[in-house]
């Protein structure tokens, strides 16, 4: 295979991820802001449920972005480290 066709090849595969991954956010946004606004509208005189509605994504979101890369890094380390004893 040609050199220029197998770098389009890879960098189409890429790009096609990254669109994958970017509706995949785009959708699970839109989830989260439309039950926020039906909640607030829904449901204007509630302190409880609209700190639900906007601190349990707040707080998935924190998760997300604190835990899981040093999970995903502490998996892949382990991987290696199985397969460097064997």
């Amino acid at each position: 295979m040609d050199e220029p066709m197998l770098l389009l090849l890879l960098g189409s595969g890429v790009a096609f991820v990254f669109a994958v991954l970017l509706w995949k956010l785009l959708v699970t946004t839109l989830g989260i802001a439309s039950t926020q606004w039906a909640v607030i509208t829904g449901l204007p005189d509630e302190p409880v449920a609209q700190v639900l509605a906007f601190g349990i994504p707040a707080l998935l979101a924190a998760f997300a972005l604190l835990y899981l890369p040093r999970i995903a890094a502490h998996s892949a380390t382990s991987v290696r480290l199985k397969g460097a004893r064997r």
